[in-house]
């Protein structure tokens, strides 16, 4: 069909030179013959055309002076141009070059050769226009896809997954990786004395400090559960430092959580206290749901224990706890201390726990001390002399009234002095609460 052709406008003001070159482009193109460049321009008003076939020697308006309106106006930069001339210097055509034509054909021509060169050159347009609109497709997808991600992924994670869009398929895979859990202490109670809108705008505060720390240690949000975050390290980008990465971030949200408790109590706010569960272990991490709406989050029950572990702060007194394979891959870079075998509920496998305290160049002369007699404290309990634990114990309290596993502890040894564990009994403590 006529419509289908590319549209191709001949300028010469010899008529006959119109008529031998429509009859030639006729055969692939449509063709509109015009006299003179200022008739060209008239054309150009109504109709788009895939090339312009421009002679040079014309009356009132050259070519070069008609190439160079054309590439002056932003609705016909862009229309390729070809001198179609009898000029045959090479100063010539080095000019129409120069001045944006994309060839320099010269009378007389082989029909054949003319026909191919325009051919050749219509598919270099049309592969540039492709090109150019999958370029403005792929920003549009990389800039919503960044929009979307950067609410839970740091900057790096959000490049990564942008140069590899693949990472975003449905599925998962298992990889080793540290799963980090946050909730805040008597949460119910803080929003009863609230309005709605302080709760409001108070949990959002809280949320974005908290989640900034975990985004800058490139980390990874989950989800936020009410007050509550779920988050984990080494997804989508693999981090062999996973597990010190979400003890740090740990530490640091709880320093950052003193400087929120002095503006919320300038504002006569109440104060927040943020429990956190670290685990390390196998994870199946990857995008679970469906096609149309799907979350990128993290399966196992090493992500369980994680869970179990924020919530087992509330029976030792701790606010940062984490197991033994954490440790394991943080040891001196991180002060913890060392707590029990616990069994949770949904693991049968028993794990030795341990208080995550602060970064270990960063802890004080009294904290490293306060660990040395508490770990004194703690072998004697777990070799059952209860009186002698006891007394240290006391001895922590004298110098560290308010720590909480001395206070734990304590009370399990008057407890076990009076009734003391069977003979039989394995160290492991289970614990009934999630």
């Amino acid at each position: 069909m006529e419509s289908d052709k590319d549209l191709i406008i001949l300028v010469d003001d010899n008529p006959a030179n119109l008529k031998i070159g429509k009859n030639i482009l006729s055969e692939k193109y449509t063709v509109a013959t015009v006299p003179s460049a200022e008739k060209m321009f008239s054309r150009l008003e109504s109709v788009q055309p895939a090339l312009i076939l421009l002679d040079i020697d014309m009356p009132e308006m050259n070519g070069y002076e008609a190439i160079k309106i054309l590439k002056s106006k932003p609705e016909t930069k862009d229309i390729p141009v070809i001198f179609l001339t009898a000029r045959m210097e090479s100063d010539d055509e080095l000019e129409g070059l120069s001045l944006g034509a994309i060839d320099y054909i010269t009378k007389p021509f082989q029909p054949s050769l003319l026909l191919k060169r325009i051919e050749v050159h219509l598919l270099v347009v049309e592969q540039r226009v492709t090109l150019e609109k999958q370029a403005a497709e792929l920003k549009y997808f990389n800039d919503n896809l960044r929009k979307a991600f950067s609410t839970y992924l740091s900057e790096e994670v959000v490049e990564e997954i942008v140069s590899d869009p693949t990472k975003l398929q449905l599925g998962g895979t298992e990889r080793h990786m540290t799963a980090l859990f946050t909730d805040i202490k008597n949460f119910t109670g803080v929003a009863e004395s609230l309005a709605p809108e302080e709760l409001v705008e108070l949990l959002n505060y809280y949320l974005s400090t908290m989640s900034d720390v975990i985004l800058e240690h490139k980390g990874t949000i989950d989800k936020y559960v009410g007050d509550a975050i779920i988050s984990f390290f080494g997804a989508p980008l693999e981090l062999s430092d996973h597990a010190l990465r979400a003890c740090t971030a740990a530490i640091l949200m709880k320093r950052l959580e003193e400087e929120l408790n002095s503006r919320l109590a300038k504002k006569g706010m109440p104060s927040l206290i943020t429990r956190i569960g670290i685990n390390t272990g196998e994870m199946i991490v990857g995008n679970m749901g469906t096609q149309k709406k799907m979350n990128y989050t993290i399966i196992s029950n090493a992500v369980n224990l994680a869970s179990r572990l924020e919530g087992a702060n509330k029976q030792y007194g701790t606010q940062i706890l984490t197991s033994e394979d954490t440790v394991k891959e943080t040891q001196e870079q991180i002060l913890f201390r060392r707590l029990d075998r616990i069994r949770v509920i949904g693991i049968n496998e028993p794990v030795r726990i341990y208080e995550v305290l602060d970064i270990y160049a960063d802890a004080s002369a009294a904290l490293h001390d306060m660990v040395d007699l508490f770990n004194k404290a703690h072998a004697l309990f777990e070799s059952r002399n209860w009186e002698a634990a006891q007394n240290e114990f006391n001895c922590i309290l004298k110098r560290f009234p308010d720590d909480g596993p001395s206070l734990f502890y304590l009370e399990r040894c008057r407890q076990y002095l009076q009734s003391p564990p069977a003979n039989d009994w394995d160290g492991v403590f289970s614990l009934e609460e999630k």
